[in-house]
């Protein structure tokens, strides 16, 4: 009994023996898992051992063909070691290259520390959109420290009397071989767009002094490098060419992206007295580009105003002078002149009927011949009174009919429309033309003479 007794402890210490070791075996899996992990590193990412020159920003970093900018960059020093005389030499590309000088110095860059410098770029006016990089070669010295011995100092402590010899040093900086690295910055080159006019036409395609509603087509196109948004384009019209209504001297375009163009339509009218040129109108256009800034440029339409005869009324007269009520044979001289800046040929005068006029023309028209520019000629036309036409001034239309210069090409028909007053004068000064009042003063007149013919015979 007392033997099985001592067997059972001896397997309850095994058991206790192997559990404790199992466990401790555990713990150190446990442990050793841990041990693997990195420890965090209270020192920054740059070993402290040495120096690196890093470029950590750049500003700005978007640039526009043609730019010539001011470009500020932060340098650091992104380790333990102090860097002296860092140089910074700027490597040019066919892109992007450094405007004056192309090496930037700085005197020292403790560790952990960093410096703005700045350097002047220009972009080339070409550059097509994307990413440039510029090649930067950076020098720098790492200088160590030296303890050496100046001389010794030779004292006795006053309280123990040992002599003592001290040694005073100062510290000296050694300057190996430079360091040096390749950086590099990049630009994004964003286009700017570049708003122009392309194309012209009109209808008609020959334009001449007076002519209305003249419609001007205009193709404006986007020939930059980036889109523009927002596109308005205004025709600023003058005294010799206006809308032809509210409106028709502006145009909407909207969105233009790089290479696009669309067409505007204008409409304008041109003043009767402009001389025979080609003349610009100057075309304003407002838009913005895709971070919203607003733009405005201003470009030319070319106009050419052909030469057209035109004509006025330099006086007029009747014969004889004054006209009543029942006149016949009476003569208009009306008296012409072109006041174009083209001959006209084939020129014709003629009345035109008009509504409670009283005259009936027996000559309607008469031909004039070829006028030329400042030529003067007197047009005759005959005509009758209506006999109950009343004592008043009565307009008379009057319509002067040519054709352009055939010796330049000019085949037009031209017709201006023209107003003369021409008055009736009363029978008898001081009285008024009424009618059948001479049938009335007839027979009052008989009445008379019969009264007093009765008289006498009483």
């Amino acid at each position: 009994m007392e033997t099985n007794s001592g067997n059972g402890n001896k397997n309850k210490r095994k058991k206790l023996i192997s559990f404790f070791t199992l466990s401790l075996v555990c713990l150190l899996l446990f442990f050793s898992s841990f041990s693997s992990l990195p420890v965090p590193s209270l020192v920054p990412t740059g070993t402290a051992a040495f120096s690196s020159i890093t470029i950590t920003d750049v500003h700005p970093l978007e640039l526009n063909p043609g730019d010539t900018k001011e470009v500020v960059l932060t340098v650091k020093n992104n380790g333990g070691k102090d860097a002296r005389d860092i140089k910074l030499a700027f490597k040019g590309t066919e892109i992007v290259s450094p405007v004056g000088p192309t090496v930037v110095q700085i005197t020292t860059l403790n560790a952990w520390s960093s410096k703005d410098v700045k350097v002047m770029v220009h972009v080339k006016e070409e550059a097509q959109n994307g990413i440039y990089n510029v090649p930067i070669m950076c020098d720098w010295y790492e200088p160590t420290t030296k303890t050496v011995v100046v001389y010794y100092i030779t004292r006795t402590n006053p309280t123990t009397g040992i002599t003592e010899t001290i040694p005073q040093t100062k510290t000296e900086y050694d300057f190996p071989e430079p360091k040096s690295t390749e950086l590099g910055i990049g630009f994004n080159i964003i286009g700017k767009g570049v708003i122009n006019v392309g194309n012209i036409t009109t209808d008609p395609t020959d334009i001449k002094p007076g002519d209305e509603d003249v419609e001007i087509q205009v193709s404006i196109e986007n020939s930059g490098e980036a889109a523009a948004k927002d596109v308005e384009a205004k025709l600023i019209c003058n005294a010799d060419f206006k809308p032809s209504w509210s409106g028709t001297d502006r145009s909407y375009i909207g969105r233009l992206n790089s290479g696009d163009s669309k067409e505007v339509t204008f409409h304008i009218d041109v003043t009767d007295n402009i001389e025979s040129n080609t003349y610009s109108i100057p075309l304003q256009i407002r838009y913005k580009d895709t971070k919203g800034e607003e733009y405005e440029v201003m470009r030319e339409i070319s106009i050419l105003v052909k030469p057209k005869p035109d004509f006025e009324i330099v006086s007029f007269y009747t014969e004889p002078g004054n006209i009543s009520a029942g006149d016949n044979g009476v003569e208009l001289h009306v008296r012409i002149r072109n006041v174009g800046s083209e001959k006209a040929e084939s020129v014709s005068v003629r009345s035109t009927g008009e509504a409670e006029v009283p005259f009936d023309f027996d000559v309607k028209s008469d031909y004039v011949g070829n006028l030329k520019p400042n030529e003067e000629w007197t047009a005759v036309l005959k005509f009758d009174v209506d006999k109950d036409a009343l004592p008043k001034a009565y307009q008379q239309g009057i319509e002067i009919r040519c054709t352009g210069d055939r010796d330049l090409g000019d085949d037009n028909v031209y017709l201006f429309d023209r107003m003369i007053p021409i008055s009736v004068s009363s029978n008898s000064p001081g009285s008024a033309s009424v009618p059948g009042f001479g049938f009335l003063i007839s027979l009052i007149t008989l009445f008379v003479v019969f009264v007093l013919f009765s008289r006498r015979k009483r």
